[in-house]
């Protein structure tokens, strides 16, 4: 039995086992998506995109092979750590940078900015979320786009409420527990981490705020940014409150 539990700061530890967790998630398919989104159904020309919570890179990796370059940030210097790893085309640029979402990066302007996965849900009050429009406005070309999306409470209630996952990784086992409180509209994602040849329990306590999508879109349009489109996951289908995530694209104005 492990005799340690320490409480750390998320993604902390996660980072060492966090491509391995999300081995699930097609990164290929969601680069395509973001990449069509831009240059087909809302006309943008490719040139430099900034990933304003990149995590190890994953997805990052695929959009530079599409022809973007790319800027990656991210608040856990962890993440960052790891995505520096990622080989590149030799023609293409990858930039990386510690960066919280409420600092703005300073890298060269973007005309692509992206926010995706639930990141945007991990600012927990809307003044936060507001920052962060102002944040990106400053780093995204006039009429380049922002793409960002959010996880809804429909997905919240049917799918991870109540929750348990356990999963045996290179190197480590762990077990998240989920809970989301309906009235306060947060999702707590508590994982238990236990590294082997550790004896210990790192526990990281993982909040998100489940926003209305009409609250998120208001922000948006209320802080350099025109919202031109909702889409239903990952589609081109119009989406709404019915949708597990939708993708919302803002022009910067």
């Amino acid at each position: 039995m492990r005799s340690r539990r320490i409480d750390v700061e998320p993604y902390s530890v996660l980072a060492r086992y966090y491509n391995e967790v999300m081995d699930h998630v097609n990164y290929q398919a969601w680069a395509s998506f973001i990449d069509k989104l831009a240059t087909q159904y809302h006309q943008l020309k490719r040139g430099r995109a900034i990933d304003f919570a990149c995590g190890t890179g994953s997805l990052l990796s695929f959009l530079v092979k599409l022809g973007w370059d790319t800027v990656g940030v991210d608040g856990s210097a962890e993440m960052v750590e790891a995505a520096r790893n990622i080989r590149h085309p030799r023609n293409r640029i990858m930039e990386w940078d510690v960066a919280d979402f409420l600092t703005t990066p300073d890298v060269a302007p973007c005309d692509l900015g992206i926010c995706v996965y639930d990141s945007l849900n991990y600012l927990l009050e809307p003044e936060q979320v507001a920052k962060f429009f102002q944040s990106a406005h400053k780093v995204i070309r006039h009429h380049g786009l922002l793409v960002f999306d959010l996880s809804t409470d429909l997905n919240s209630r049917m799918h991870f409420d109540g929750s348990v996952l356990e999963e045996q990784v290179t190197g480590a086992f762990y077990r998240r527990v989920t809970r989301y409180d309906e009235e306060e509209r947060i999702q707590h994602n508590v994982f238990s981490i236990c590294p082997d040849g550790e004896d210990v329990v790192y526990m990281e306590h993982h909040r998100q705020r489940i926003y209305p999508i009409q609250s998120a879109v208001d922000l948006a349009n209320a802080n350099g940014f025109n919202v031109l489109a909702i889409y239903h996951e990952l589609t081109f289908r119009q989406g709404d409150e019915t949708s597990d995530r939708v993708h919302i694209v803002a022009e910067r104005v």
